[in-house]
């Protein structure tokens, strides 16, 4: 194939592991809401943590989220997990889903190190994302990651730039249409962080490349970043979740994946037993 081919390929191939929370809004004051609906979204990816599956994404994005919706400053019209960007989908159309009042919990500590964030899924939900083709991380994919000597690294999720919406209307009511189109960066892996930026657990840290045609990665934070081996044969491994960036540095952290793991099953065996689990 030629190379904008595969590179197209192999982007649907790994994108089985993203999916974007799509949230359809307005801003208020004490009078009420104002303004236009406006159109957000953010990736993230879906981890199996003792049998409960969850959205995984940044933690402050819904620290942001919850702080706004806490203080009456955004209503939210309408929400929608979008799952339709992998080699699997079949259907296209996004599942509605209740952001507002699914069990959530976040972490947003520069000291520690830790930015991620996670929303139960019901089993509803989680056999339409599987349905759809959606691969969730489970154990057995980050247990023996320190054992790995990885090739490369890249990330996949959604700029800013790259997201588009506009404003139509239809039998009266009016809406906002939302596009997203996923982007895969790649990444040179850095050993030692950037002075003045220490935390006491360890993070990911990658750097983009410098001819790499891109204003900024902003929007990205939630997505997966992903290990290669090379091989033979070739295999991958969600290693992290991308949380911030330094962008005169060009240097991107991650939250990896082992790290968080455990913090998230203490916070599964919290929840109440109506959000049961999935099959793996």
């Amino acid at each position: 194939m030629e190379g904008s081919e595969r590179s197209s390929t192999a982007l649907e191939f790994l994108c089985r592991h993203l999916v974007a929370l799509c949230v359809t809004y307005q801003e208020c004051n004490e009078s009420g809401p104002t303004g236009e609906p406006r159109f957000f979204a953010c990736p993230g990816t879906i981890i199996c943590v003792r049998g409960v599956g969850a959205f995984l994404t940044a933690g402050h994005t819904l620290k942001d989220w919850d702080k706004l919706l806490k203080q009456g400053k955004v209503r939210v019209i309408s929400a929608a997990l979008a799952d339709t960007f992998g080699s699997e989908c079949v259907t296209v159309e996004p599942i509605p889903f209740d952001f507002v009042n699914e069990p959530r919990f976040y972490i947003d500590d520069d000291e520690e190190g830790l930015d991620f964030g996670l929303i139960s899924l019901r089993p509803y939900y989680a056999r339409l994302l599987a349905r759809n083709g959606v691969k969730a991380i489970f154990e057995e994919n980050w247990i023996n990651q320190h054992t790995i000597e990885f090739d490369g690294y890249a990330m996949i999720g959604f700029p800013d730039e790259f997201i588009t919406s506009r404003i139509e209307s239809s039998c009266g009511e009016v809406y906002v249409l939302g596009v997203v189109s996923p982007t895969m960066i790649p990444l040179k892996r850095l050993e030692q962080a950037p002075p003045g930026r220490p935390t006491r657990l360890p993070r990911f840290i990658g750097q983009l490349h410098p001819d790499l045609q891109i204003g900024s990665i902003k929007g990205m934070s939630g997505g997966p970043i992903l290990g290669f081996r090379f091989g033979p044969p070739m295999a991958y491994w969600v290693v992290a979740i991308q949380s911030s960036w330094l962008p005169h540095e060009r240097i991107t952290f991650g939250c990896p994946v082992p790290v968080l793991a455990e913090l998230i099953a203490a916070w599964v065996d919290d929840l109440p037993e109506q959000h049961g689990g999935i099959d793996p």
